[in-house]
């Protein structure tokens, strides 16, 4: 054989051998039915469990998110209740402060004028009366004053009579003492007694007491000295009648 067949066969025996040393690489073994049936079954079951440990998670954040959410609301609810209502915002023309009436001071008492009008109680009527800052006590028009005693008590009875008085009306009352009056234009002292009646002046109705003493020949009827004034009225001597006509007390049959 000559150099040019040998090398020729040379590569073709080395291949044959190479191929005849290596092992073939081993096959997998065959699945049979039953087996990846078998083989599903487990892969849906793990699924499947996986499944229902997610919702179980999601049911409980759920569950805890809206027990959370209702007991917010709860709460709110409550601090809603316990809070004030809110003040509507009045209008421009609302928003001031309420007007006193001319007939008031702004801390209640009643504005007074040089002359008022009154209804005694006692007599069931109405009569002009003077303010007077400068007397002590108030005082009432009487005639005919007699003092008697009943049940055990001081009183007396006398009749309220002024000009423009169509006559006389009788009254009784409690005494209550005696008091000594100076007059200005006189040197000695005059024992008047004092009775306690019910005067209405304006919305105002007040036990008030009153010297009794003829004033026929004065102006005014009934006199309201500082004693009634105090406390309750203040006076404005450059007006008249402020208060107007006061209320007259209900009767039975009205």
């Amino acid at each position: 054989m000559n150099k040019a067949a040998l090398s020729l066969l040379m590569p073709l025996l080395l291949s044959a051998c190479a191929g005849q040393l290596s092992e073939p690489e081993p096959r997998p073994d065959p699945v049979s039915g039953p087996e990846l049936a078998a083989a599903l079954a487990e892969q849906e079951s793990r699924l499947v469990t996986a499944m229902e440990e997610q919702n179980s998670r999601l049911s409980t954040s759920h569950h805890a998110f809206m027990t959370a959410l209702q007991q917010e609301i709860r709460n709110l609810k409550k601090q809603m209740k316990a809070a004030p209502p809110a003040a509507t915002p009045a209008p421009a023309s609302e928003s001031e402060p309420a007007s006193t009436p001319d007939n008031e001071t702004r801390d209640g008492k009643l504005v007074v004028g040089e002359t008022e009008s009154v209804w005694l109680d006692a007599v069931n009527d109405m009569f002009p009366a003077r303010i007077d800052t400068g007397a002590t006590t108030s005082s009432l028009s009487a005639q005919d004053i007699t003092e008697f005693e009943r049940d055990g008590k001081p009183w007396v009875s006398f009749n309220m009579a002024h000009e423009g008085v169509d006559e006389k009306l009788p009254v009784e009352a409690p005494l209550v003492r005696y008091v000594r009056i100076r007059q200005a234009s006189a040197e000695e002292t005059e024992r008047r007694p004092v009775v306690e009646l019910t005067l209405r002046l304006g919305r105002l109705s007040e036990k008030t007491e009153f010297t009794l003493t003829d004033r026929s020949q004065m102006t005014y009827p009934v006199l309201l000295g500082r004693e009634f004034l105090k406390d309750i009225a203040v006076v404005d001597i450059a007006r008249r009648n402020v208060q107007g006509k006061p209320k007259r007390p209900k009767t039975s049959n009205e």
